[in-house]
């Protein structure tokens, strides 16, 4: 037994190793990997440069990129393109894509269901609660890495929406003191750093390759995901093919998203006695109840046990 728990043991490290080694090696930007397909597609590889290949590169990474291949192939194309698209909205991270996505998953769904025999075998539980145990630990494990791409999501379309009213002032303000509405955007994106000013310098980026400026634009709304950035972008698209005034239509659009977010303060502001709730009961109500109604119990306590 106690060589099948050493056993358990490396095969959980080696599939940690696995994956933190996958994330590591999996970080190149997509220039990197641009131009190494280039090189791939213009040059043979030898023998002895597959060699000089770190190990990782030679065996993990294709290892799990044919297992994510094979597991994306089985998905459902409404839950493929799902966290196609939540993964677009975090920006990417690790240079992540649905199917590395996937082979993490299994990864650490196994890993964590090896950890749950080695835990059962050190706590001795059995029946229903060995069950549970197991389940919920390599649930746990599976869907850890969906849960880590959607928390990432959602607090970068959080600062993108917090950063989009304080974007529009500048604008505004650039529009007005002469510059056309392309140079502003690009002197506003280089003075606010943040997740809003890289989709930005993508999209000026796109165009100044020869792409299309409402596809550019557009594409800002496809990798944020925010419906604030939508209404300002479509709303700038139209005054573009309107001949409408550029200044106007900021200062109508920074009024909005001035409000709008003072909205969501409002909003979040009354949420939060209710989110009180909770704390209140479960850790300040018992200390007060400690500190205000146990010296009266004491003496009442007292005063029965005198009178008997």
């Amino acid at each position: 037994m106690e060589f099948l728990l050493v056993i358990l043991v490396f095969i959980i490290t080696a599939l940690l190793v696995i994956t933190v080694g996958y994330i590591v090696m999996n970080r190149r930007s997509q220039v990197d990997n641009r131009l190494a397909g280039i090189r791939k597609m213009s040059v043979d590889a030898s023998p002895e440069d597959i060699l000089r290949m770190p190990f990782t590169q030679r065996v993990f990474v294709p290892f799990l990129n044919n297992l994510g291949h094979l597991l994306g192939r089985v998905a459902p194309q409404e839950i493929r393109s799902r966290v196609d698209k939540r993964i677009i909205h975090a920006g990417k991270p690790w240079n992540i894509n649905f199917f590395s996505l996937s082979a993490l998953q299994v990864l650490l769904g196994g890993a964590f269901f090896l950890f749950s025999l080695y835990l059962l075998r050190l706590t001795q539980l059995e029946g229903s609660r060995m069950i549970f145990m197991i389940l919920l630990l390599t649930a746990i494990g599976f869907f850890m890495p969906y849960v880590v791409v959607n928390s990432k999501a959602d607090a970068r379309q959080q600062t993108i929406r917090r950063a989009l009213p304080d974007m529009l002032d500048l604008l505004l303000v650039s529009v007005e003191a002469g510059l056309g509405f392309d140079m502003a955007l690009k002197r506003v994106s280089q003075k606010m750093p943040g997740p809003l000013s890289e989709e930005v310098r993508q999209a000026q980026e796109e165009i100044r390759m020869g792409g299309d400026r409402e596809t550019a634009l557009r594409g800002i709304v496809k990798r944020s995901g925010v419906n604030e950035v939508s209404t300002f972008i479509s709303a700038m698209i139209q005054a573009e093919e309107l001949g409408s005034d550029i200044a106007s239509t900021l200062r109508v659009q920074s009024e909005y998203m001035r409000q709008k977010r003072r909205q969501m303060a409002e909003e979040m502001a009354m949420k939060a006695p209710v989110k009180m709730v909770f704390p209140l009961m479960l850790f300040i109500f018992p200390a007060l109840f400690v500190v205000i109604l146990a010296p009266a119990a004491i003496n009442i306590f007292r005063t029965f046990a005198g009178g008997f």
